[in-house]
């Protein structure tokens, strides 16, 4: 059995000004930094076997403060955030994201990828650790909506699932048991 401990990255300048980040690139924030110190020091690193985190700047400036050089950073672009193509760095449009969240509707226009791919990463994710790191707990660090799509992965979903239910809150951290 795997033990994952999930988190998303700090707060950026995105996050504050409402934006939606998707792949941009894009710094830590101090109140970011400092909420990845405060997370950090709740974190018994000692449990923990790896850290595979999104290549992201945000991401990757997360992981460093929560595993303070103590353990392995194995970057991954399986955990890279959603990409939201055109409509990223626009103030976040909450009749679009019912639309991006919808399983049937499956929006990939504007160059977003789709609910279906984000949630078959994701699987993908899920497999390549079972089987590269099997009965092992890892700390991910990734961002919101992949952390969605990771999430219900593990509990389960269908066509009719509400995929706005589950939120990730920044510096969070979610912890999950899968076999």
């Amino acid at each position: 059995m795997n033990k994952l401990c999930v988190v998303r990255h700090g707060k950026t300048e995105w996050n504050i000004k409402g934006l939606l980040q998707g792949s941009t690139d894009i710094d830590l924030v101090d109140e970011g930094i400092s909420q990845a110190e405060e997370l950090a020091n709740e974190i018994e690193l000692d449990k923990i076997d790896i850290c595979i985190c999104s290549p992201l700047k945000r991401a990757k400036q997360t992981a460093d403060i929560l595993v303070k050089n103590k353990l392995e950073i194995i970057y991954d672009d399986l955990v890279l955030e959603r990409g939201f193509g055109d409509h990223e760095g626009k103030k976040i449009n909450f009749d679009l994201i019912g639309q991006q969240w919808d399983y049937k509707f499956n929006d990939s226009s504007h160059n977003i990828e789709s609910l279906q791919d984000c949630l078959s990463r994701a699987k993908a994710f899920l497999d390549k650790i079972k089987k590269e790191y099997p009965n092992k707990t890892i700390l991910i660090v990734s961002h919101g909506s992949f952390m969605k799509a990771l999430h219900f992965n593990l509990i389960g979903y269908d066509e009719n699932t509400d995929f706005l239910s589950f939120n990730p809150k920044n510096t969070t951290l979610y912890e999950y048991n899968f076999e």
